[in-house]
């Protein structure tokens, strides 16, 4: 009899060995999915360190760059503030050069043309009476 007993369940009890198959099954997927999860985690983890130990020393280098190129622009901008100082004061000289130059330059040629001109009409009066 002890078969027969086995054999002779009722539909409850064999739906709930099926609940208890399906609740089976359904604890094994999540302990998949978990376990996937887990372990699309740690590489992503692992990602993000290897990129964390390569990205600080580049952001370093990448900084002390700056550092330099700045260093050099205020370095240029001195030299071109000087350069700028030079023309300034170059500009000053020629001006005075040309203030002083150019009134009795300007003489000297006036005087020379009238020298030409008027030496010019002597040779000439000297030539008509000859």
């Amino acid at each position: 009899m002890p078969t027969s007993a086995v054999l002779a369940t009722s539909s409850g009890d064999v739906a709930l060995i099926v609940l208890a198959a399906f609740w089976g099954l359904l604890v094994l997927f999540l302990c998949v999915v978990l376990l996937n999860t887990f372990r699309m985690l740690e590489s992503t983890k692992l990602l993000i360190d290897g990129v964390r130990e390569e990205t600080v020393p580049l952001l370093t280098e990448v900084r002390n760059s700056v550092v330099k190129t700045n260093r050099e622009l205020d370095r240029v901008d001195g030299m071109l503030e000087s350069a700028s100082e030079i023309v300034r004061r170059v500009e000053k000289v020629s001006g005075l050069v040309e203030q002083a130059a150019s009134s009795p330059l300007v003489k000297v040629i006036s005087f020379g043309a009238g020298v030409s001109k008027a030496v010019s009409k002597f040779r000439g009066k000297d030539g008509e009476k000859k």
